[in-house]
């Protein structure tokens, strides 16, 4: 009985660890609508409030986009809208290009559409669900796809590491002192207490402000799980409305910080978002 017992509890584990793989299928289909998605395992998350109290969350496992989507991707997502005549959607999802003037010169940089590789911003929050509703649409099959929660963000980029304020670990910087990231990190950045508040202040050159820009999605190094740029580059938005998380191209190193907020009230030029992939429950 014991025998049979174990054999059954062994099936059960292949058979959900089974469950949690996609088919070559859904794997080619995700490369070419957005691109490749990589395996998040189950865990814990820990939140603590402003009183320093503390609450352990269980976090199921997903899959995560390995990039910011790019620009490629999301205006394949606006081409398909405008070809099935979906035309109030294209006008709620379409990038913003008057908000990318708030960064002089990022009309002229190939961050900006239609250059693929880079990831894609200037859009809405629900420009996001739409690209997500898409998505879905297109795919079919045992995922939904959508935006992180901010703890299933959080969770991910801190890529099994939690005590790490940043996804690759402590420093900003490797031995050679070359950039993990893209920050803003013209001149000598100096953080002080202020009336009971943590105070950043930046001593750069304005001239090259301007010059802090969107690298490539794919660039510098993934963190543990596999997933690029959850700090810097571009913030992220998450399925809450009105917070981006992971600071972007134009924050300085503290503001990068995995828990590092970005309030936003509409389309900016320094945040982007990328999606989740959530077996569904039958």
């Amino acid at each position: 009985m014991r025998k049979i017992t174990l054999t059954i509890l062994f099936i059960a584990a292949v058979a959900a660890t089974w469950a949690q793989k996609p088919d070559k299928k859904t794997v080619k289909l995700e490369k070419q609508l957005v691109g490749t998605f990589v395996e998040i395992p189950a865990g814990h998350y820990t939140i603590r409030n402003s009183n320093g109290d503390t609450t352990k969350v269980t976090i199921a496992g997903f899959r995560m986009l390995e990039t910011e989507v790019t620009n490629a991707s999301y205006n394949l997502f606006l081409e398909d809208l405008k070809a099935q005549g979906r035309m109030a959607d294209f006008e709620k999802a379409k990038i913003d290009t008057a908000r990318a003037i708030l960064v002089t010169h990022y009309s002229t940089h190939p961050a900006l559409p239609p250059l693929p590789p880079y990831p894609v911003t200037c859009i809405s929050h629900e420009g996001a669900m739409l690209f997500c509703q898409w998505l879905n649409e297109k795919m079919g099959g045992e995922y939904e796809y959508t935006l992180p929660t901010e703890m299933q963000w959080k969770y991910a980029a801190h890529g099994g590491v939690m005590y790490w304020s940043y996804p690759l670990g402590p420093f900003l910087t490797n031995r050679k002192g070359n950039p993990l990231y893209n920050f803003l990190r013209f001149g000598d950045e100096s953080i002080s207490m202020q009336d009971g508040k943590y105070v950043v202040v930046i001593n750069y050159d304005p001239s090259h402000y301007d010059d802090n820009l969107p690298d490539r999605a794919k660039s510098h190094y993934p963190n543990n799980y596999g997933l690029y740029n959850m700090s810097g580059n571009v913030a992220e938005m998450v399925a809450e409305r009105g917070i981006a998380y992971g600071g972007s191209y134009l924050d300085p190193g503290y503001d990068i910080r995995i828990d590092s907020e970005k309030p936003y009230d509409g389309p900016s030029p320094l945040i982007g978002f990328r999606v989740i992939a959530v077996q569904k429950a039958y």
